[in-house]
């Protein structure tokens, strides 16, 4: 598996899909320059636009002048107090307790092994994020029984959960928005399930809904369903927040603090860098201000308006979801490559996406829209994409007819 890992990502490499250096001079939010070419970018994950902002970059730079580029030392021992500042105001947001964490990967690789005890089940969805996944190996590692169940049934979660005979509690790991379709998990649905299963526990990483969606940007998964005392919800603060990080927020303050105090990475990794912090205060005192609704309100928008025309063009995107990733399965990777340059010769920018991203046969195109994207440029997008999708639909039609047997006829073989 490794090996072929490595070849379909180095195919994708060497023919310009994947792993690029960007070569602008000052990013721009709304392009990129690649090999030469200003393409408008399609594959940013910054979806409020403050990545770039004027105010999160100076609070880095303060920080920066006030601490350092890196304060070196483990947050067991001593922390800057951003660390308390930021904390603080991830509480507010939340309105429940909070654990930062380096990175949304450490948030599951510090909390999960915490969370779930001997005699305890896992059950996780079949297309949850890649970090919650590799989490579950350690879970795996330690005898906890993991077992995967398909995407978003939760008629199978619950049979599930009556097929249980342990005497432990049962934790269900899903994602708020899934990254590469950008479905949304049944939220109201969960809830159901944990009002009448009270052995249930549900885990949520809602790094792709959080900050465009919910009230102060709690995100996508909170915005359709109220907190739950036995729900965890782990948020990325590297996408629409504009910073990175990641925080692990918690109802229960005795379960949050030993998350904070045995959670592996959170003791013996290293802390999150002064510049990060002083941004991503920046950033959630402006998700705790009136400026964040105006914000959700143009976004939502715009998410609107590209469902709306992808229906009007006729482009069998996989999931139109109001939230802004949508993916485009065109099969093979061959037909994906064909579309990428496609696209990227007309001056747009997607991800490319193949094995083991997404299943094998189902090679595609994901994009994603952030503010930076004006209502013009998301409409010639669309449009290009439309013409390119067809076009490669008909010659892979073409070609899967022509490889046909002709009946009577011996095959090749």
């Amino acid at each position: 598996m490794m090996r072929l890992f490595q070849q379909h990502a180095a195919r994708a490499r060497d023919l310009g899909i994947s792993r690029q250096l960007i070569e602008d001079d000052l990013f721009s939010g709304d392009s990129i320059v690649l090999d030469g070419k200003r393409l408008a970018n399609f594959g940013l994950c910054s979806y409020l636009g403050l990545g770039d902002d004027e105010r999160l970059k100076a609070a880095a730079h303060r920080a920066i002048d006030k601490y350092g580029t890196s304060y070196s030392s483990s947050i067991a021992y001593t922390a800057l107090p951003l660390y308390r500042e930021l904390e603080e105001l991830m509480e507010m947001i939340f309105g429940a307790n909070v654990v930062l964490a380096p990175t949304t990967s450490l948030a599951h690789l510090a909390a999960l092994p915490v969370l779930v005890r001997s005699g305890d089940q896992v059950l996780v969805d079949s297309v949850a994020h890649a970090s919650v996944q590799t989490a579950t190996q350690l879970l795996q590692a330690n005898g906890i029984p993991v077992k995967k169940v398909p995407h978003n049934d939760l008629d199978a979660v619950e049979m599930s959960i009556s097929e249980y005979t342990g005497s432990g509690r049962v934790w269900l790991l899903i994602d708020g928005v899934y990254s590469m379709n950008g479905d949304l998990a049944p939220a109201a649905g969960v809830t159901d399930l944990l009002n009448r299963h009270p052995e249930l526990y549900v885990y949520c990483d809602d790094a792709h809904g959080f900050g465009w969606d919910g009230e102060h940007g709690r995100g996508a998964y909170l915005a359709r369903t109220p907190w739950h005392e036995r729900l965890v919800m782990v948020a990325g603060l590297a996408k629409a927040f504009g910073a990175t990080g990641g925080v692990i927020a918690l109802p229960d303050s005795e379960v949050a603090d030993l998350v904070e105090l045995v959670g592996p990475p959170l003791t013996f990794g290293g802390p999150i860098p002064p510049a990060v912090l002083g941004a991503a205060v920046a950033s959630a005192k402006i998700h705790l201000s009136d400026e964040l609704a105006e914000r959700q309100a143009e976004f939502k928008s715009r998410i609107d308006s590209v469902n709306r025309l992808a229906v009007e063009l006729g482009i069998p995107l996989a999931d139109l979801s109001p939230t802004p990733i949508w993916y485009l399965d065109v099969g093979s990777f061959e037909a994906m490559a064909e579309v990428f340059v496609g696209m990227r010769d007309a001056g747009f920018y997607l991800n490319g996406s193949a094995f083991p991203v997404v299943p094998h046969g189902h090679a595609g195109l994901r994009f994603t829209i952030t503010l930076h994207n004006s209502l013009r440029q998301i409409e010639d997008m669309l449009t290009c994409l439309s013409e390119q999708a067809l076009v490669t639909r008909t010659e892979i039609e073409i070609d899967l007819t022509a490889e046909l047997p002709v009946p009577g006829k011996p095959s090749a073989s």
